[in-house]
């Protein structure tokens, strides 16, 4: 039985992922979690010790962003340090080595001798080269429409850079530890784990591996674990401890529409910017285009959790038609991934899509792509969710599921390298004693 301290830093993404794999490990080995918040339901099953036998404490932390970043992380990395000092883990898992709570986390394990393991906790669009430039190009777009891009786009890049210096040098550096040093860098929009502290990486699949390797990082310290709702024993545990809570019965006739966060998009073959106008445009055509051919379906339309302009959205989209409905941001996408038929995406692409997936194989989630954005493309040829990016294409599909002739295409089962977390943690503390 191994000590392990267990990390997560988005409470959204420990409900839909993190906490399976915290009850995998929690059957069989001694754990403590340490957390950036969670909610009420999520909070209430950890105190199961039916559920979590092995779960000894759960430490709460402080998002180490915003105001008083300073005060933020002198007192993160004392919470961190005094978790690996009092526990004197085995085996330390975080989401990433990339972000600065799991970069001191991890750092300090390391100190302590402890093998460390960074797991993907959400959906990975692509690899580093084409994320960065979105990055870039998304900070130039919220700059005055009257700067040429050749001002816009050296104050993107010394706008990273003084991020970069401020979370890698100064930061931790007033915490009492060394800089980061590096180029790998959250900040730089990298998104794989095993280029700093993670001595291995889990990743969902075969295809997140092979973005991780062209991004540099080592084959052999990738493992291909699966998402924790395509393990069986932990999929029961999912529809027993989510599915029943606040239970809501499939609709044959309800469709949800996950809203995206972003404002602007960029087209994927010159980089031009998608105005914000035309972007509205776009996603109230679309609204439309669903509304007209599922006259007799009710339409949700959950917006992104981050959504500050919600009460515009309803106001705009709910004259659409009646069946249209717009609700709470915060509320459990799975709540209306449970209760409909269908479920799509607007791009840019998000991880709810692939939670879908991920808890309901059989529902039918299309990807729209009707601009050809750039990374608007992430779930195409994905098994599970139906790529589209022409109008036509669209109506005909939405055609065929209003009248019940819409098949899904079969899915191939993946092989994974280990059946569970819990067999991964056995394979790298093995190691550790070895």
């Amino acid at each position: 039985m191994a000590k392990v301290l267990f990390q997560s830093t988005n409470p959204r993404l420990l409900r839909s992922t993190f906490v399976g794999y915290l009850y995998e490990i929690a059957q069989e080995h001694q754990v403590v979690l340490l957390a950036d918040g969670m909610d009420e339901h999520t909070k209430s099953l950890l105190q199961d010790k039916g559920l979590f036998p092995g779960l000894e404490n759960i430490i709460f932390f402080e998002s180490p962003f915003g105001k008083n970043v300073i005060r933020k992380n002198i007192r993160l990395h004392a919470i961190l340090a005094k978790a690996v000092s009092r526990y004197k883990p085995d085996v330390v898992v975080a989401p990433s080595d990339l972000w600065p709570a799991e970069m001191y986390l991890l750092r300090l394990a390391k100190r302590a001798r402890a093998v460390t393991l960074a797991m993907q906790p959400g959906f990975k669009m692509a690899e580093q080269k084409r994320l960065l430039p979105w990055a870039y190009q998304n900070s130039c777009a919220r700059m005055p429409s009257f700067l040429p891009l050749s001002i816009k786009m050296p104050i993107a890049k010394a706008k990273k850079f003084l991020g970069y210096a401020l979370y890698h040098w100064m930061l931790p550096l007033a915490a009492g530890e060394m800089p980061f040093v590096g180029k790998v860098s959250f900040i730089f929009w990298e998104e794989s784990s095993g280029k700093r502290d993670a001595d291995y990486s889990a990743v969902f699949s075969k295809r997140d591996r092979d973005l991780c390797v062209k991004d540099g990082v080592r084959p052999e310290k990738i493992f291909v674990l699966g998402h924790p709702l395509e393990h069986t024993g932990t999929r029961k545990f999912f529809e027993k401890a989510y599915s029943v809570y606040g239970k809501t019965r499939e609709d044959s006739k309800t469709l949800t529409i996950m809203w995206p966060g972003e404002k602007v998009g960029f087209r994927e073959q010159d980089h031009s910017l998608i105005s914000e106008q035309d972007i509205w445009g776009r996603r109230v055509s679309i609204v439309k285009r669903i509304a007209a051919c599922l006259g007799d379906w009710k339409i949700f339309i959950k917006p992104h959790p981050t959504e500050k302009e919600a009460a515009q959205i309803k106001e705009s989209l709910e004259r659409i038609s009646p069946s249209v409905a717009v609700v709470n941001p915060v509320e459990p996408a799975e709540k209306y991934i449970e209760m409909s038929q269908c479920i799509v995406g607007i791009s840019l692409p998000s991880t709810t899509l692939f939670t879908a997936q991920k808890q309901y194989p059989g529902k039918i989630i299309l990807s729209l792509n009707l601009d050809n954005e750039f990374l608007g493309d992430s779930y195409k040829d994905f098994e599970g969710i139906e790529y589209i990016d022409t109008e036509e294409r669209l109506d005909e599909t939405i055609h065929d599921i209003g009248k019940g002739t819409y098949r899904k295409e079969g899915e191939n089962t993946e092989t994974f390298d280990f059946g569970s977390a819990s067999e991964l943690v056995n394979y790298v503390y093995a190691k550790r004693i070895s």
